[in-house]
């Protein structure tokens, strides 16, 4: 559990790397975010990392949001590079010592009987904003938390968007090994995930595949 002091700092850091987010603004077009959904989403661009934060300096800030407040962060890089040739650089980090969590669970709380699983923040937000379907979205099969269970076991259908590979196979087997049927796959044509299928296809298409 967070203290009162790390839930301000998270808050503060927020506040600093979401005052840079046009220095995001190019990266986000190219996802089909526009300013409008990058700030209800609270991301931003880090120019001077809080402490911990050191890692992110030159990253997109993603704040995973709560109803008590931002709760932590991952942070994606967003240059124009193959982060896998880099050594010791990965497109995405999160400070050492961070659990997993699921993203976007303002969702949970919306008028709905359903809710959509995608395997990241930009898919998911792709979901949610772009596409207006209610989603979460948490870091594959074996980053799973048995408690998340109680947070889905409510939905009537649970859909779950996972990318056409050996990882989004592990993770559609475990969320129906968890949920029974109420866990739908729903199938990606191979090559896309949700964000570069919304990008050529449009928001209609992606929400005609379930």
């Amino acid at each position: 559990m967070l203290s009162e002091e790390q839930r301000q700092s998270l808050v503060l850091a927020q506040e600093m790397y979401s005052s840079n987010l046009e220095r995001a603004i190019p990266y986000l077009k190219s996802r089909g975010i526009d300013l409008a959904t990058a700030s209800s989403r609270g991301l931003g661009f880090v120019t001077e990392p809080i402490k911990g934060h050191k890692n992110a300096k030159g990253r997109l800030s993603i704040p995973y949001q709560t109803p008590a407040g931002v709760i932590g962060f991952t942070f994606r890089c967003i240059q124009d590079h193959n982060c896998k040739e880099i050594d010791k650089h990965s497109k995405y980090w999160k400070p050492g010592g961070s659990p997993p969590e699921l993203y976007g669970v303002l969702d949970v709380f919306k008028d709905t009987l359903d809710i959509h699983i995608a395997e990241g923040e930009i898919d998911t937000i792709t979901l949610s904003e772009l596409c207006s379907l209610p989603a979460l979205g948490f870091p594959g099969a074996t980053n799973w938390r048995p408690w998340w269970k109680n947070v889905l076991q409510d939905f009537q259908r649970v859909f779950v968007w996972s990318d056409p590979d050996v990882g989004g196979d592990s993770m559609i087997n475990k969320l129906q090994k968890e949920l029974g049927r109420s866990a739908i796959h729903v199938q990606l044509p191979e090559g896309y995930d949700v964000n570069a299928l919304y990008l050529e296809r449009g928001p209609e298409f992606v929400r005609g595949l379930f």
